[in-house]
């Protein structure tokens, strides 16, 4: 995996069970494809290591952060799932009383329907936050604009060119995790990335 640059890094904030699977995979994706680098709390396992350290220390390298809130429900025992506000938490804070460079960071924040996070977090009112709807190709057209927004590179594809390269990618992932002996269920998030860093490099090689 190639090594990334503070203004290169998008720290990902999201759910990782298994029914929000797809979309994150089409973060992964989208955020490559844009030509910045993914980064998340999957990346490290280590034992040693105490998880809200490993995120505040991604949370320091990304200049940029997407955060899906949309993780509402109660779980069977009849809790909500708090993760993902508090790291939007931990990255507000880096922003707001970080050094020069963390005050550049810039936030992207997900929710299904519109403006619903008034209804639980109301502290975000008068924040723009972006809803997909639950729809991967709405997903990655708002990742795709904010992130050609927030950096104004010239680089950047349109969101129909990124669908259809992550429908085509997703479509070979089966055969690609095949031929070298992987299967979905237990497919890692570096295994991921790297898939998908030789992909869009062939891809782009190919044009």
């Amino acid at each position: 995996m190639a090594t990334a640059t503070y203004n290169d890094s998008v720290f990902i904030n999201c759910p990782f069970d298994d029914a929000y699977t797809d979309f994150f995979n089409a973060l992964v994706f989208t955020i490559y494809r844009c030509g910045f680098y993914p980064r998340c709390a999957k990346e490290e396992d280590n034992a040693t290591q105490a998880r809200i350290n490993k995120i505040v220390k991604i949370i320091k390298k990304c200049r940029y952060g997407i955060h899906d809130i949309s993780r509402i429900e109660l779980n069977p025992a009849g809790y909500p799932r708090f993760n993902m506000p508090y790291e939007l938490g931990l990255f507000f804070g880096a922003q707001r009383y970080g050094n020069a460079n963390q005050k550049k960071k810039n936030a992207l924040i997900l929710e299904r329907e519109q403006f619903t996070y008034q209804q639980y977090i109301s502290d975000l009112n008068g924040i723009d936050t972006r809803a997909h709807n639950n729809n991967i190709n709405t997903l990655i057209q708002l990742v795709r604009n904010w992130l050609n927004q927030a950096s104004r590179r010239t680089t950047i594809p349109g969101h129909n060119i990124i669908i259809a390269d992550w429908e085509e990618f997703y479509d070979q992932l089966p055969g690609l995790l095949t031929e070298n002996g992987l299967d979905m269920p237990h497919l890692t998030y570096n295994d991921l990335c790297v898939f998908i860093e030789v992909w869009i490099s062939r891809k782009i090689a190919e044009s």
